[in-house]
């Protein structure tokens, strides 16, 4: 059975918490757990969980913190989340952050699926386990589903500037001896050993505006997540990952083969030899990426086109233009007003 994986962003979050919190010495975590400390300066890289519910167990015996996943949620910072913070932040509303996060939970981890429903004047905001993947979280979700519910409190904080009140909060496994510290962060009913992992609120809190929320921005971060989406979703081979790690770094600057192989921890030789393999080159993984993320930022008629350019890599704006008309036969701005 196939390994759930998860975002680096995530385990860079606990080891980064624990050495500021708690003066753990980040190298040796690292060490103890067996993942190379470089690889934290690589946060869209993804791990297997097996190595990140390391990082959880390592963290609490270091940190000797029972409650650590509990007190990194109220520590919670958007910014520190990757596309998926960014998209959040632009959001209009509350009810879009929690439909944004529903969509793009797979971005940051594999091993549990977040939605909600309206029902009878509240939402039923669920963090269901994946158990059709070999998951960590089927066998230890404590710590992992306490700290997402307590950041979802503080972001949602952050966003629109109000307190989320809970009416309740249900979590699958057992009661912990101490629940001080839930009762403290939560504020309301707990219960456990309940059919899912669910918070409980009142509906009209998906009306709240977010501060933040601009929706040009939206939709270019948005563009990007979706393209990111649209790798994990492919076959998991390396003209999958070649794709995502372009999409991500793709950014105002073109990437190298040599940065890409570097954040695949592969060599740039082996590298080509698996795209070869597969039928296919850097250079035209690189070219077809570029081409589908200027067709996605080309619908939304309020990025300027020069903008576009900047953000795939071009040098100036004629050069965009004459990729893209060799991509499609036509201009950036036919190809516009042709979609408008």
């Amino acid at each position: 059975m196939k390994e759930a994986t998860f975002s680096v962003y995530i385990t860079r979050g606990i080891i980064q918490y624990a050495a500021a919190r708690y003066g753990v010495n980040t190298d040796e975590l690292c060490a103890a757990v067996g993942i190379d400390s470089a690889l934290l300066q690589m946060p869209d890289q993804r791990i297997p969980g097996t190595l990140h519910s390391a990082v959880w167990r390592e963290s609490v015996k270091r940190t000797g913190d029972e409650n650590l996943g509990l007190h990194l949620g109220e520590v919670f910072n958007l910014a520190t989340f990757g596309i998926v913070g960014y998209v959040l932040v632009n959001c209009q509303t509350f009810r879009e952050v929690l439909e944004k996060l529903s969509r793009y939970t797979r971005l940051f981890s594999q091993g549990a699926h977040i939605h909600f429903s309206v029902s009878e004047g509240m939402v039923l905001c669920d963090c269901d386990v994946v158990d059709d993947l070999r998951n960590y979280l089927v066998e230890e979700p404590r710590h992992a589903i306490e700290s997402t519910f307590a950041s979802l409190l503080t972001a949602t904080k952050t966003l629109t500037g109000k307190p989320l009140r809970a009416h309740a909060i249900w979590f699958q496994y057992p009661r912990p001896a101490d629940i001080s510290e839930h009762e403290r962060i939560f504020q309301t009913g707990l219960h456990f050993l309940m059919p899912t992992n669910r918070i409980i609120f009142d509906a009209n809190c998906l009306n709240w505006l977010v501060l933040s929320a601009n929706s040009n921005l939206l939709l270019v971060f948005e563009q990007h997540a979706e393209a990111m989406l649209d790798a994990m979703n492919r076959k998991d081979d390396y003209t999958r990952q070649v794709v995502q790690a372009i999409a991500q770094q793709l950014k105002g600057e073109l990437p190298s083969i040599e940065a890409i192989a570097r954040s695949l921890t592969i060599s740039v030789r082996q590298l080509q030899r698996e795209l070869q393999a597969e039928g296919t080159s850097f250079q035209q993984l690189l070219d077809e990426t570029r081409k589908e993320l200027s067709l996605r930022h080309l619908k939304n008629p309020n990025t300027p086109i020069h903008d576009i350019a900047f953000l795939l890599g071009f040098s100036e704006p004629s050069a965009f233009h004459r990729a893209f008309k060799r991509w499609t036969g036509q201009t950036p701005r036919n190809y516009r007003l042709s979609y408008v």
